[in-house]
């Protein structure tokens, strides 16, 4: 990934999905927090959600966010959705965890704050989507499944798909009790690397980069056409929100990717 330091908004870029022309695409920074997990948009979220925009080059009214309930309910989004969650919480898609679309002129975003944040571009057919993969997700295929309406519905080839997997909370950090360790126990024990060794107490560490990075192999992306940021939103405090560092205090930083059209640029 490279750092764009923008006076209004730093975000980040992803080097393999930079190099596709005609699309726009961002990781925010814990510069500004853009979500609202408690209660309604403050004037603070609103106005960084603004600043953001300017510094990436997109309209804000072109945001396009899902109701994020760590489902596997993917959505695809019509231009005319454009705005949807953009500035409240009712108009967002409902328990919707992945975004799709194929219109120019909507910027899909989700939300994390220790989740993990995909980012997907097929620069052949034109066919964006982001992707919210909690472990939840995560273990039910979110991002695999995704990638399958891609080709499915949109007639992606697997092989033009660039993957992004962005910053989040790390297999370094990311430790969870015996009820979670044994769902990821019996689906992925066959990959060395993923889980870590069980302690007395029956926890483990768990590597969620790794897991949809296979899942996003396994649909038959190709491997150099997947870029892990491998930065741990909780080791990376300067940078990044984690919930699992601030608790409920932590903000939300946001992934998010956008077809331009002719009279669209960065």
């Amino acid at each position: 990934m490279e750092k764009i330091n923008h006076i209004l908004f730093p975000f980040y870029r992803f080097e393999n999905l930079s190099a596709c022309r005609g699309i726009l695409h961002f990781v925010s920074t814990a510069a500004g927090n853009i979500g609202y997990p408690d209660g309604e948009p403050s004037d603070r979220m609103l106005v960084a959600r603004r600043r953001l925009a300017v510094a990436v080059g997109f309209r804000p009214e072109a945001l396009c966010l899902g109701q994020q309930v760590h489902s596997d309910h993917i959505v695809e989004v019509k231009r005319q959705d454009a705005g949807r969650g953009a500035m409240d919480r009712e108009s967002r898609f409902p328990e919707t965890d992945a975004l799709v679309t194929k219109e120019t002129g909507v910027c899909l975003m989700v939300l994390a704050a220790d989740c993990v944040p995909i980012l997907l571009c097929d620069p052949v057919k034109k066919v964006v989507a982001a992707v919210h993969a909690g472990w939840k997700g995560t273990l039910a295929g979110i991002v695999e499944k995704t990638a399958t309406v891609m080709q499915d519905r949109f007639n992606c080839c697997a092989a033009d798909i660039r993957a992004g997997i962005g910053p989040s909370i790390g297999k370094c950090c990311f430790e969870v009790g015996p009820e979670v360790a044994v769902l990821f126990q019996q689906k992925w024990k066959s990959f060395p690397g993923i889980l870590g060794p069980v302690n007395s107490l029956g926890k483990c560490h768990i590597d969620l980069w790794e897991i949809n990075r296979r899942q996003l192999l396994a649909v038959g992306i190709r491997e150099e056409y997947i870029e892990v940021a491998g930065l741990c939103t909780k080791c990376h405090s300067e940078e990044f929100f984690s919930y699992r560092r601030s608790g409920n205090d932590a903000g939300r930083f946001g992934a998010g990717i956008m077809l331009l059209g002719d009279n669209e640029g960065e």
